[in-house]
């Protein structure tokens, strides 16, 4: 090999090297792009989800209210029932009640009757 094909070599070697330099700066920026787009849309999805999850809590602090609510009439209702009988009425029968079972076991019973139903 001559002196001249070497230099022509090196010169294919180099300009080589400098595509590869710019194929790697390139693909570092798109990453680095990729990166900042997953992020923003990873941020937002979060929002999303920690509103619902904000939602739900919410919901289950009214349904908890509205269940002691539930008991506390079921109980004035029960007395008022007793008040009548002894006064020789016949009351209507007392709806089904919900129980004194810790609140989670009692959302968890309706759940399940509510899927029994198909309404879930």
């Amino acid at each position: 090999m001559d002196g001249e094909s070497v230099e022509r070599l090196m010169d294919i070697i180099l300009q080589m090297r400098m595509n590869l330099g710019h194929i790697n700066e390139t693909l570092q920026q798109q990453t680095y792009e990729i990166r900042e787009q997953l992020n923003g849309v990873f941020e937002e999805q979060k929002r999303g989800l920690e509103k619902s999850l904000s939602v739900i809590d919410s919901k289950l602090k009214e349904c908890s209210a509205s269940m002691q609510e539930c008991q506390s009439l079921y109980g004035s209702l029960a007395a008022m029932r007793e008040k009548l009988v002894q006064l020789g009425g016949d009351p209507t029968a007392m709806p089904a009640p919900l129980g004194v079972e810790p609140v989670d076991e009692v959302l968890a019973a309706r759940l399940r009757r509510l899927k029994e139903l198909g309404k879930l």
